[in-house]
């Protein structure tokens, strides 16, 4: 179903990625680490961002709440669109790039310290805050380790719009008060789209036709029952990739 031309972007991708990787950690650094994770709030990160992240090849596009974009296509829009990302077109090369390149080639457990260190959490004065580790100190004055669950759940509500979601806004209060209810099972998400957990049971015509189209390209099945990230992960948490 691959054009010449997306193969093409696909194979440059592959060939890429050792140094793209190594760019993000020479630039980023490792602050954090699997290890510096406790289970519980590995599972809300899952929950929340990418509840089949253990069983998807880089795409879902059928688990309720997990919306458009995984953690790996997250980290694919990051590191491998340095001069911005449009979308549409941009949209079908992470998608493809995703699947086909960064999560056959990137373990499961490096994709999550590069969440961890790279993330985009917003701006402060103009200067953007990139990883849990710098959000931590910048919006709460503590290191990651120190964060109260209600801290580290507010970080991971932000991902979703960083520069929508401020600590201390309207916004971002409600939201994690939605992702408490979810969490703690009381609020199931209605459909794939269902990101703000407020009933949203299907998207536009057109988000469901892009989704469709995605489905048929990247050969993406369903994968695992709404909120089982949050009831049955059991993930073993090594101790991540040495850089």
């Amino acid at each position: 179903m691959l054009t010449g031309y997306y193969a093409n972007e696909i194979r440059v991708a592959r060939s890429e990625t050792p140094k793209i990787l190594a760019l993000a950690w020479q630039t980023h650094g490792k602050r954090i680490s699997l290890r510096d994770l406790p289970l519980q709030r590995l599972q809300w990160l899952l929950a929340i961002e990418d509840p089949a992240f253990y069983e998807h090849q880089g795409v879902d596009l059928y688990t309720p709440g997990a919306g458009m974009t995984t953690i790996s296509q997250g980290l694919v829009k990051l590191l491998y669109f340095p001069d911005g990302f449009q979308k549409g077109i941009a949209k079908i090369r992470q998608t493809l790039i995703a699947r086909y390149a960064f999560d056959t080639l990137v373990s499961k457990e490096e994709q999550l310290a590069l969440l961890l260190n790279t993330a985009y959490l917003g701006q402060v004065n103009g200067v953007a805050i990139y990883g849990f580790s710098a959000a931590a100190e910048t919006y709460f004055h503590r290191n990651f380790a120190a964060l109260s669950d209600g801290e580290f759940k507010s970080l991971v509500a932000m991902l979703a719009a960083p520069d929508r979601f401020v600590p201390g806004s309207s916004a971002l209060l409600e939201r994690t008060a939605r992702i408490n209810a979810y969490l703690s099972g009381a609020y199931q998400p209605a459909s794939v789209l269902d990101t703000e957990y407020d009933g949203k049971t299907k998207g536009s015509l057109g988000e469901e036709s892009f989704m469709a189209m995605l489905r048929l390209i990247t050969g993406a099945k369903p994968q695992i029952q709404a909120n089982s990230a949050v009831r049955h992960s059991q993930p073993v948490i090594p101790s991540g990739p040495s850089h």
